[in-house]
This record gives C-alpha cells, structure tokens and sequence, in this order.
C-alpha cells in the first residue's frame, strides 16, 4: 500500500506568488503532516506483516521436512536453520506487538476516523497471522509426538498408551529404554531410537514454549483494544467531570452575580429611605419656622 502526499505537487506553490517558507505553520498543516507520517509507518507494518507471515510458511515448511529427514547429518542441519526461522519470527512479531501498540495509541489520540480505521486492520491481520503459526505449532507438536511414539514402538510394540506417554516425557530415556538395552540383539538399534526420542523430546518443549508466547502475545494483542477503549472511558469521563466543574463554576458565579444585584437594589432602596426620612424631618421642622 502507497500513500501519496496530496501536497507533494502544488500548482500554486510559486515563489513569486506568495512567500510560502514564511508563513506560520497552521493547525491544519501539522495534522496533515501527521497524518503522512502515520501513514508512513502503516505501510512500515504491512511490509513487516508480509515478512513475518513468510517467516510463518517457512517454518511450517521445514517442520514438514525435519519429519521426513533420515538422514543425521541433515536432520542437525535442518534443526539450526528451523532455529534461525524461529528466532528471527520471535524478533519481528515483538517489533510488530510495540509499533501497532505505538500507532494505536496515536490512533486513539486523533480524531482522525482513518488513522484508526489502518491500525486496527493491521491488528486484525497481525492477530490472524499469530493465529496461523499457532495452528503450525500446534501440527507439529501432534506430528513430533506421533513419531516419537513410532519410534519407541519399533523396540517397544506392546507397550501401553501409559508407557508411551512416559516414552515421550523423559527427556533422557534411560528408564525406559533400559531393558531394551538389556538385549545384545537390538542394542545398537535401541541406542538409536533413544537418541531419536530424545531430539523429538527437546522438539516439543521448543514447541511448548513457543506456543505458550504465542498465546501470550495474541492474548495481549486482544486486550489491547480492551484497553484503549478504557483510556478513551477515562479521558471521556476526564472531560465530563470538566464540563460538570465548569457549570458548577457558573453556578456559583450566578449566584454571587445574583447576590450582588439584590444586595445593589437594597442599598439604592436604603438611600431612598434615608432621603424621605430627611425630607420629613426638613418639612417637620422647617415649615413652622417659616409661618413665624
């Protein structure tokens, strides 16, 4: 995905018109250019998504050949690169959890329906592709399992459902494999199978773990959404308990402004008073004098 700058060719943009380079940078500009950045880091993600879903399909695709491999020399060979696939799997899927975490909160910040619109769909794609190696996981974990139990049954074929689950389990194998070794006709056979079972030992607690951080980061991808949602309730209920101050504020200022005039009126209506008590008295005193 392409984003082209709606501003990168303007007809109007001519020295001799305007000094452009001078004019104070508007609100409008800043958002705009925010807007070009975000997008920017968008398609960031998309290409990393891309990377970590062929990362994804390559480590499904060796699981599928370490299975088959006979031969030692290149099972080793194909267990390094797995290793390599599967750190380097490790390494995006962190980077892409804390730049979707990043773009997301600037998402919430804006009021830009677009911006969150891009980052949830690339957490919705990036939650599948979580989902998809899961599920590779979670295939050659059964595929690890059900061949070690193939092997164990090459010197053990009567054992119990019981006994393979143990089979599988130990990660040496000396208890179980120990009266096989006991027979001189298949010990070279038993000694390989053991070290078989034990690689494919070492496989499932790789596997396990994996699938536990897995679960861990789509868990965490989901509650992500969870609690923007929270921070957009707490800043939505910041502004409410503003508005509420404000018209507490008004309020009071009402009311003191009320007090005020009725206390005004009450003064003028004193010095009414005060001057038809004095006009009395001037009519009481002086009107008599005058007679005379």
């Amino acid at each position: 995905m392409s984003y082209q700058n709606p501003y990168g060719n303007n007809p109007y943009a001519n020295e001799n018109d305007y000094e452009l380079n001078d004019a104070p940078y508007t609100s409008t500009q800043q958002d705009d250019q925010e807007f070009v950045e975000f997008m920017t880091e968008i398609n960031q993600i998309h290409t990393e998504l891309d990377t970590y879903q062929n990362l994804v399909n390559n480590i499904d695709s060796y699981q599928k050949r370490l299975l088959t491999e006979i031969n030692y020399e290149a099972e080793q060979t194909l267990r390094a690169q797995l290793d390599t696939l599967t750190n380097n799997a490790q390494q995006v899927q962190n980077e892409l959890r804390d730049q979707i975490k990043s773009l997301q909160a600037k998402a919430a910040k804006s009021q830009s329906n677009t911006m969150k619109a891009q980052i949830e769909n690339s957490r919705q794609n990036f939650l599948k592709i979580i989902q998809d190696y899961r599920i590779v996981e979670a295939n050659h974990k059964d595929s690890t399992k059900q061949q070690a139990i193939r092997q164990y049954k090459i010197i053990q074929p009567d054992a119990t459902d019981e006994e393979l689950e143990d089979a599988i389990l130990d990660s040496q194998g000396q208890q179980i494999f120990s009266q096989a070794l006991l027979n001189a006709n298949r010990r070279g056979e038993a000694k390989t199978v053991l070290q078989e079972v034990q690689e494919r030992h070492r496989d499932l607690l790789v596997l396990e773990k994996s699938m536990a951080e897995l679960t861990q980061l789509f868990n965490d991808m989901e509650q992500l959404i969870v609690e923007q949602q929270e921070n957009i309730e707490h800043i939505e209920q910041n502004v409410d308990e503003a508005q509420h101050d404000v018209e507490m504020g008004l309020g009071h200022t009402n009311k003191a402004v009320t007090s005020a005039r009725r206390a005004r009126k009450n003064k003028i209506r004193c010095y009414i008073i005060l001057a038809l008590i004095l006009a009395v008295v001037v009519v009481v005193i002086v009107v008599p004098i005058v007679k005379r």
